[in-house]
């Protein structure tokens, strides 16, 4: 029995290496400045990683990523035992301001594939509220398939939670709760919805910004049906 503990050991799963991150979504100021994100690694394994910088865009029915120089990162190259903590500070590559909000994801990519990546959202940009007049929604049908859409008029981001959906008689229904996404200064962003025999018909959407305040969205009577590809 003693022989094949070792191995009964080595057949049991790991643990996964995880960090603590602090804090978990980032800001740079418009002009100059610099933003810094704490790491630690509680263990009980060594984590190795890089850290990447994405510039993060949306576009309708996908989010893209891109590597960026527009966010320079210091350290780039991660190396923590267990227990150790680590400074990584962010700052832009120009002092030039920028007149939009910019969004980035920071990627700290490990060099164990079989490890979490993780992936923080950075914004540049004078912090500002999103009013819920600068958030449009409407419900798009596709055959079977209801979509939510919602365009972000405003120049801040919008982070939305607790998704739910208040029909005519008013009862609600939540639909993602917790975290249930992002939608980018000046873009759009959608969720596909369950069926409803009322098509969404009369009924508003109801989400959390990031200042924990309610936004209230109607959503248009009837849903629209999509368009098809121009092929342009």
């Amino acid at each position: 029995m003693h022989r094949l503990l070792p191995l009964l050991l080595a057949l049991l799963p790991m643990p996964v290496q995880a960090l603590d991150l602090m804090p978990t979504t980032l800001r740079l100021p418009a002009a100059q400045g610099q933003s810094e994100l704490w790491l630690h690694n509680p263990g009980p394994g060594h984590w190795r990683g890089q850290v990447q910088i994405w510039a993060w865009d949306q576009q309708p029915g996908a989010e893209t990523l891109q590597r960026s120089g527009q966010v320079l990162a210091s350290p780039t190259l991660l190396d923590l035992p267990a227990g150790a903590r680590q400074r990584v500070w962010l700052l832009p590559a120009s002092s030039l301001p920028v007149a939009a909000e910019q969004a980035f994801r920071i990627i700290l990519a490990p060099a164990d594939p079989s490890m979490p990546r993780y992936s923080l959202p950075l914004f540049r940009g004078e912090p500002s509220r999103p009013a819920p007049a600068f958030l449009q929604a409407e419900v798009v049908v596709n055959g079977s398939q209801f979509v939510l859409r919602l365009l972000n008029a405003s120049t801040a981001h919008a982070r939305l939670s607790d998704l739910a959906y208040e029909a005519a008689d008013g009862h609600r229904s939540l639909l993602l709760p917790g975290l249930a996404g992002y939608v980018l200064a000046s873009r759009q962003r959608q969720w596909q919805l369950p069926r409803r025999a009322d098509g969404y018909a009369g009924g508003r959407f109801h989400a959390r910004l990031q200042d924990g305040s309610e936004v209230i969205l109607a959503a248009p009577t009837p849903a629209i049906a999509a368009r098809p590809p121009s092929g342009l």
